[in-house]
């Protein structure tokens, strides 16, 4: 049999030891959505300029101009941002094949290459 003036419930030390957990697991999940939303936007900019890369190939195959040897680098606006790309046309052991070597970054970081695509072209 129970006594009237018994109440049931939690003791104050059982109730700060489960918020101390509930803050270790929230503190954890917070980690990681951040660490999820820097990765997605590395991923999103690494995508960006593979596709910045492959146009400015691609322009080359549509010019009927043979390229000449060199380096030369350029800026192209894309989603609101601005990309630097960086191109180097090498001989191969074919001479009729040239080596393009592509490189794009964000114009902020120009040092960080986020992207390289490395390409051929056939003389027509």
């Amino acid at each position: 049999m129970k006594h009237p003036d018994s109440q049931q419930g939690f003791t104050l030390i059982e109730v700060l030891v489960a918020l101390v957990l509930l803050a270790i697991a929230l503190s954890a999940m917070i980690k990681t959505a951040s660490e999820n939303t820097i990765n997605t936007a590395y991923l999103r900019d690494k995508y960006l300029a593979s596709i910045i890369a492959s146009n400015k190939l691609n322009e080359l195959h549509v010019l009927k101009a043979w390229p000449g040897i060199g380096r030369s680098n350029g800026y192209v606006e894309m989603v609101k941002q601005r990309w630097r790309w960086d191109m180097e046309i090498k001989t191969s052991p074919d001479s009729n094949i040239r080596r393009v070597i592509l490189s794009v970054s964000l114009d902020q970081d120009e040092e960080k290459k986020l992207y390289t695509l490395n390409g051929y072209l056939g003389k027509r």
